[in-house]
């Protein structure tokens, strides 16, 4: 760690400084000891100059404006020291920026780089026969110990699923463990909420019947990122819980059914939750992909479709047999994992992710589960967090 600034509130530290850089055309080339090089265009190093006349000191966030230089702004000279790349720029008011070596290594961007200091993200599809139960945690470790609420964050961020053994069972608890992590997303069906078997259900999720694999909220713009639903008591028989990674379905679908992907990928569906007080609605595909191609997100809600009005006539009939072939998919055994929640668990899940479903149970027996929602960016966040705590305790060892 040079002591450079870096424009933001992260702490970097390199196991390897900075050897040399050298201007080329269009961009800086650095070298670290280790050998691996860099490549940073002219307009990038110029938009991330940290600098306190670029970069607010208080707040970090940015001041420089592109249009304030030149559109062919090129740097005059680049060199190296105390692990800190220098750069001049040519007509810029002999304006000079310095880049902390362990900064530049952990946002390089360069085919010719490695990612050293990125929180890496390794997304791993799983399904029944190689996933025997969700990465499961002892819940008031969680609650009490960063590094065990650390494993959890990464489970589920990689997995898409986890599972808490041995919390209290106050109708309190969910939100506890949310709001360890962020906020927690009120819909219309409020904060927290019960899945209780009602007499006078406003949901089939109220009732004792079982349910197809489904993501909540489609029918929302954004369905909610994350899930979480805590027993308060099961007494109930039956009602067994299930787990579909929708991430593997869109994967045997592209490799095994690649016409059915194309359609899944591209013609939307009409989602609807009209009850009456709130009428929501949203048309999408049944998977979401990026601008790469990844999957980004999945959407299934057997009681949650709408009439499909926004396909071509000619294409109605493919839209139905991708979307069947999609949900008998998920029904497959082989995709499932399957697991009763006890009073005192808790069930976390990416919802754009991973499908859920739940047997059939008795409704002679007591069984409470309570929930609520977060977000994907509440995770991911909180995990940059604790890895910047991380990092600043490894820089205070190391001085």
């Amino acid at each position: 760690m040079s002591g450079a600034p870096t424009g933001d509130f992260d702490t970097y530290v390199g196991e390897h400084p900075l050897r040399r850089a050298a201007v080329e055309p269009g961009w800086v080339r650095v070298v670290w000891t280790d050998g691996h090089h860099g490549r940073f265009h002219h307009v990038w190093l110029r938009d991330n100059c940290p600098c306190p006349a670029c970069v607010h000191e208080g707040t970090r966030e940015q001041m420089f404006e592109l249009p304030s230089v030149a559109t062919d702004l090129r740097a005059s000279a680049a060199g190296v020291s105390d692990d800190v790349l220098v750069v001049h720029w040519a007509d810029d008011g002999g304006h000079v920026s310095r880049y902390d070596g362990a900064w530049l290594r952990a946002h390089c961007y360069s085919d010719d780089a490695d990612a050293d200091g990125r929180v890496a993200t390794v997304v791993t599809t799983w399904d029944g026969t190689t996933l025997a139960a969700p990465p499961t945690f002892d819940g008031p470790a969680v609650l009490a110990d960063d590094d065990a609420f650390y494993e959890l964050l990464v489970a589920l961020r990689d997995t898409g699923c986890a599972l808490l053994r041995g919390l209290a069972t106050e109708p309190h608890t969910v939100g506890e463990v949310v709001t360890r992590i962020g906020p927690v997303r009120e819909t219309n069906f409020g904060v927290l909420w019960d899945v209780i078997a009602e007499p006078d259900p406003i949901s089939n999720a109220n009732t004792a019947l079982p349910l197809p694999p489904h993501v909540d909220l489609p029918t929302r713009e954004r369905q909610p990122g994350l899930q979480f639903l805590h027993c308060v008591v099961n007494e109930a028989e039956g009602g067994e819980s299930i787990l579909v990674d929708g991430f593997r379905l869109a994967e045997v679908a592209r490799i095994e059914q690649p016409d059915h992907y194309e359609v899944l990928t591209t013609l939307p569906w009409n989602w609807a939750n009209r009850s009456t007080t709130s009428d929501h609605r949203w048309s999408a595909p049944p998977i979401i992909v990026d601008h790469t191609g990844a999957v980004t997100e999945v959407r299934a809600g057997n009681w949650l479709r709408a009439p499909l009005t926004d396909v071509p006539f000619d294409r109605v009939e493919a839209a139905y047999a991708a979307y069947r072939w999609f949900l008998e998919l998920s029904y497959d055994p082989r995709f499932q994992v399957r697991f009763r929640l006890d009073a005192g668990d808790l069930m976390a899940f990416d919802n754009r992710r991973v499908l859920h479903a739940r047997a059939a149970f008795d409704g002679a027996g007591r069984r409470r589960l309570r929930g609520c929602y977060s977000e994907r960016e509440e995770l991911t966040s909180r995990l940059r967090m604790l890895d910047r705590s991380r990092r600043e305790q490894a820089a205070a060892t190391r001085r």
